[in-house]
C-alpha cells in the first residue's frame, strides 16, 4: 500500500505539484498544491489510477461541501 501512495505522490510531483503530509487525529491526509485533501486510500486509488487528479479534486469538493452543511 506504501508503495502506491509513493507512486501517486512521485507521479504528482514530476507533473509539477507539490504534495506534504499532514497527521490527523482520523489518519494521514496529503495535501496537494495546498488547495485540496486527499486521504491515504485515495491516493493508493490515484496511485492505481482508478483516479484522475481531477476526479481526486471532485471528490474533495463533495466532501468539502458536505463537511460544511452545503
Amino acid at each position: 500500500m506504501k508503495q502506491k501512495v509513493d507512486f501517486a505522490i512521485e507521479a504528482l510531483m514530476i507533473q509539477g505539484h507539490t504534495v506534504s503530509t499532514y497527521h490527523r487525529e482520523d489518519g494521514v491526509w496529503f495535501e496537494i498544491d495546498g488547495r485540496m485533501l486527499a486521504s491515504t486510500k485515495e491516493m493508493e486509488e490515484l496511485g492505481d489510477r482508478v483516479y484522475s487528479l481531477a476526479e481526486l479534486e471532485d471528490l474533495f469538493t463533495r466532501r468539502r461541501n458536505e463537511e460544511l452543511g452545503n
